[in-house]
């Protein structure tokens, strides 16, 4: 999973790229979690509390999106999804779907929290 963190500094906002296949984890980071320290720590804590749990899921519930956290993956699913038939099937919709739903290894999930952490982080002059 590839990722690039960016920030307008005229208008203070946030803007984040992801590999193709992880794009909703780029759309959950910035709809959930946002520039929130004390949020990335949270995940960052409630995803070290996954290794090593055998047939444990854990989800966290967003506005938008939901995270689930297994001893292996972690999967981001818009909540949108959970609607029966919003959309037709068919292949015309399947690049729609990556932003709506991605999945990677935990280890993958953690680093990049740790990076947007560092990313969003002030750091101090002197």
């Amino acid at each position: 999973m590839e990722y690039q963190f960016k920030k307008n500094t005229l208008t203070d906002s946030y803007r984040v790229e992801f590999s193709m296949g992880h794009e909703a984890f780029g759309s959950w980071l910035i709809a959930e979690i946002g520039p929130d320290v004390a949020k990335v720590k949270h995940i960052i804590a409630r995803t070290k509390e996954m290794y090593g749990k055998r047939d444990v899921e854990e989800l966290i519930h967003g506005g938008d999106f939901a995270l689930t956290l297994t001893e292996d993956d972690a999967i981001i699913k818009a909540n949108s999804l959970h609607i029966e038939n919003e959309l037709p099937e068919g292949e015309d919709f399947s690049l729609y779907d990556d932003e709506l739903f991605s999945q990677c290894g935990l280890d993958d999930f953690e680093s990049m929290l740790h990076s947007w952490l560092e990313f969003i982080t002030p750091r101090r002059l002197g």
